[in-house]
């Protein structure tokens, strides 16, 4: 186009004709036309030939490959270290605190002592361990322990990996290529093992073994670790560091140890039972020259030293004989498992912890040190007793076996599942144990002990259930209690059940709650009415029954189930009727209740409840309920037992434990009372003090000295006839001793508690699950007169080397004579009462201070009341 034409100007070009093209022509693209940035125009023939591909070389091929070969490993060695660091990180991770070596100090075994501050017994959980300070092991021991066990301890990291790769390598090939059989790991790795108990079976437990001995060696010192290992070593059996060890081998505590001992100790921990030193002495002699040639070589001791020491003779010591103890082959005696009850419930409560597992575990692994009130010869006594076969060749407790119903959760009809001992099993039951316990007799309907006796019972939920049957027998308890000034309170001794005690941490009958029966009246009734002056020692007043038919006051209950008749006493039915009423109370056997007089002194000693009931309603029942609630701290004692059947005759819901039976008699001494305690303090192992009995127990002047003089002689009349232990004063000469019987309703319990100047003794017996012993095995169950032949065969026992001693006396208590009639004081002859002057029978008499014939008349009483009717 020319600039400047008009576009009408402009004519198109005229049309290409079409060419054929021949197909064996070479065809090209033609440029031309087409303008190329920096080109001039091409021809189809002057144009370019495109270039040629360059070939790749191998080695360049090759380098490549490992260049990115290199990548790869770079990344995947990131992502290793990074997972190897969390790993790290993870295994040596203590969140349980397992190798926190300070708080390890405070997890050892528990120390009891006794009350002359010997050791009595030791408690641990799973180990029996006693943690010393390193300064308190010998030298000697320190070193023969690293001698044999890591020679280079204090210039490693906690690792020797010399020794590691070679016990690897020789593991591996099976083949010794480096060095001999030697051990891999330091003591920091087995420490380690030690405390984390990693026993797993594979190569990574050995990789987490390193890192954690690693971290450890960074976090302690070398003595810190060395201390660690030395206290955590496990020896033979449960036993646990070297304080445990030289005590159960040697006899004595570690700091005592001679060089050929330290040897021993450090022998051991390389095979337990291999090296042990009750079973395996030969190899034990081996492995301890073994330590000590080391030590030499080591230059810890001298030619001299290894001489004497391969020499001396390994002398251990002896083990506790079976025939010592025979009332005990479980691990605890009732007396020890009666501290730890109340430990449980005082370190509870002092350190507000929420349940006992909590308090048992600082009692079991904390290493408290629990300073007793035990006697070991007097509980050695008391389980000698309870072995049951101590009178004249027959039991002291007669059996009285008896069938008792044990109901099951299973349905009538329904497939019956059993344990391994062939007894059928609760199907309910999430534990799903025997119906039995441990101790049970089953009953069976024939000889060869397969069918079990059963019956039914229709259940709450109207369905009917099996009955089981088991052979019962009575059991008995015991407890003693001091009554000497300075050490009233103190438990010495306790007995929970007959027989050989079998196993930990079952049924302690001298802790549990049972009805006492006549050993009530003195503790509430008698002893209050004497302090508040409302009687006197040979007062009067009639022998009859409190309530009358007539009355209305007491339901005869049986009569008002058998006649379907309600147990309220306020009852219209009931009041409008007369047949269903009784009189109450009324005394053993029917005696008296017809109301003639009766003085109090012969009251006590024949046990009338006639007397001691109105005594009881004089006192008042509130005045009697917070007096032992309160002032006697008797626990089991409720609001239910407000009243004077419970709080006189004994007939409580649950009752007194004998050890709170024994502690309540201890105030007919001097009228004091301390709270019944097992333990005087408890400390940690580092003498800090946990718990002082001294700020929780108390002592209180429950009643007043006067009225205990006179109360201890009233109970001294229950010897002599016609008393209700008559003939069953404990002989020891020069020690006096005063006591009470005890029979519940019915029979089901009978009770005895007395004491001396030394000790208070309560006794039960009876069956776990009451039950009357009247009539049953003839006449064996109709009196309490096992539970007297305990007391005083005990007493006899206990006090047989104790110096002659006597009751505490008051210058306020004067002897008189009184008429055995009335109770009025006569010049002379009658019986000796004890009486102060403020409180004595309105027809008194002078004292016989003052009259010669009445003092004869003294004498001539005192001489018939000493006297033994069964000599």
């Amino acid at each position: 186009m020319t600039r400047g034409a008009s576009p009408s100007a402009i004519q198109p070009k005229p049309a290409k004709e079409a060419v054929p093209i021949d197909p064996k022509q070479q065809r090209h693209l033609s440029t031309q036309g087409a303008k190329v940035p920096g080109d001039a125009p091409n021809s189809a023939k002057g144009g370019k030939k495109p270039a040629k591909k360059k070939r790749r070389s191998i080695f360049g091929m090759i380098m490549r490959f490992i260049g990115c070969l290199i990548c790869v490993c770079i990344m995947l060695g990131s992502v290793g270290a990074v997972l190897l660091a969390m790993y790290v990180v993870q295994v040596t991770a203590d969140p349980e605190g397992k190798l926190d070596l300070e708080k390890k100090k405070d997890e050892q075994s528990t120390i009891f002592f006794d009350r002359n501050g010997d050791e009595y017994t030791t408690l641990s959980g799973d180990v029996s361990s006693l943690w010393v300070n390193l300064s308190d092991i010998p030298e000697n021991l320190q070193h023969a322990v690293v001698a044999i066990e890591d020679k280079d301890f204090y210039d490693s990291i906690g690792v020797n990996f010399k020794r590691t790769i070679a016990a690897a390598l020789n593991e591996l090939t099976g083949q010794q290529l480096l060095g001999g059989q030697q051990g891999a790991s330091t003591l920091e790795q087995q420490l380690v093992k030690n405390l984390t108990d990693d026993n797993e079976v594979d190569y990574m437990r050995k990789v987490r073994e390193i890192f954690r001995a690693i971290g450890l060696s960074n976090r302690y010192s070398k003595e810190t670790i060395l201390e660690a290992y030395l206290n955590t070593v496990p020896l033979t059996g449960t036993i646990q560091g070297v304080e445990a060890g030289a005590n159960t081998y040697f006899g004595k505590s570690v700091g005592e140890l001679s060089l050929s001992e330290c040897a021993v100790l450090a022998s051991i921990s390389k095979n337990p039972t291999g090296y042990n030193p009750f079973t395996n002495p030969e190899n034990l002699i081996q492995r301890r020259n073994h330590v000590l040639y080391e030590m030499l070589n080591q230059g810890y001791i001298t030619q001299e030293e290894y001489d004497s020491a391969t020499a001396e003779t390994i002398t251990l010591a002896e083990s506790k004989s079976k025939t010592e103890n025979v009332a005990v082959s479980s691990n605890n005696s009732y007396f020890t498992e009666a501290v730890i009850t109340q430990l449980t419930a005082d370190l509870k409560e002092a350190y507000n912890l929420e349940t006992d597992a909590e308090a048992q575990d600082m009692i079991f692994n904390g290493g408290l040190r629990v300073y007793t009130t035990v006697d070991p010869a007097v509980q050695n006594s008391v389980e000698q007793l309870m072995l049951n076969n101590t009178w004249n060749g027959d039991e002291l407790f007669y059996a009285l076996w008896h069938e008792e119903e044990i109901e099951s959760d299973i349905p009538v009809g329904a497939e019956i599942k059993y344990d391994v001992n062939g007894l059928p099993m609760n199907p309910t039951d999430e534990s799903a144990s025997s119906i039995f316990a441990q101790d049970d007799v089953p009953v069976y309907t024939d000889k060869t002990n397969q069918t079990f006796k059963t019956g039914t019972y229709t259940a709450e939920d109207g369905n009917e259930y099996l009955t089981f049957y088991e052979e019962v027998r009575t059991q008995a308890a015991i407890a003693v209690t001091s009554t000497e000034a300075g050490h009233k309170g103190e438990v010495i001794a306790v007995g929970g059940g007959l027989g050989e005690k079998t196993v930990d941490r079952g049924i302690n009958r001298a802790v549990v709650p049972h009805q006492t029966g006549s050993t009530m009246k003195p503790i509430a009734a008698y002893c209050l009415a004497l302090d508040d002056h409302l009687i006197n020692y040979s007062t009067a007043l009639e022998d009859s029954p409190l309530y009358t038919k007539e009355g209305k006051e007491m339901l005869d209950t049986e009569k008002c189930l058998q006649l379907g008749l309600s147990l309220d006493p306020n009852d219209p039915t009931n009041q409008a009727r007369s047949d269903v009423w009784k009189e109450w109370p009324t005394n053993y056997g029917g005696a008296g209740g017809d109301g003639a007089p009766m003085l109090i002194w012969d009251a006590i000693r024949q046990s009338y409840n006639t007397i001691a009931v109105k005594v009881g309603s004089m006192v008042g029942v509130d005045y009697m309920y917070d007096f032992v609630t309160e002032t006697l701290q008797c626990q089991w004692i409720n609001e239910n037992d407000a009243d004077l059947a419970p709080l006189v005759l004994g007939a409580q819901n649950r009752g007194l434990t004998v050890v709170e039976l024994a502690n309540a008699y201890s105030m007919f001494t001097d009228g004091t009372y301390t709270t019944p305690h097992y333990y005087t303090r408890v400390e940690d192992y580092q003498g800090n003090v946990v718990l002082d009995m001294d700020k929780v127990t108390t002592t209180t002047q429950a009643i007043e000295p006067e009225t205990a003089v006179i109360m201890n002689r009233l109970l001294a009349n229950v010897w002599t006839s016609p008393g209700t232990a008559n003939g069953m004063k404990p002989e020891t000469e020069g020690i006096d001793a005063v006591g009470k019987t005890g029979t519940t309703s019915d029979y089901k319990d009978y009770t005895f508690a007395g004491l001396s100047p030394y000790y208070s003794i309560a006794v039960w017996w009876g069956y776990d699950k009451p039950y009357s012993m009247w009539g049953v095995d003839g006449s064996r169950g109709n009196s309490g007169k096992p539970t007297q032949r305990a007391f005083k065969t005990l007493m006899e026992e206990i006090q047989a080397d104790k110096p002659a001693a006597n009751f505490y006396t008051n210058e306020n208590v004067h002897k008189y004579q009184f008429n055995t009639s009335t109770g009025a004081i006569v010049s002379s002859g009658g019986q000796t009462g004890y009486y102060t002057d403020d409180n004595l029978p309105d027809s008194s008499s002078a004292s016989l201070l003052s009259d010669d014939a009445a003092a004869l008349g003294q004498l001539t009483a005192d001489a018939l009341a000493s006297a033994d009717p069964a000599a």
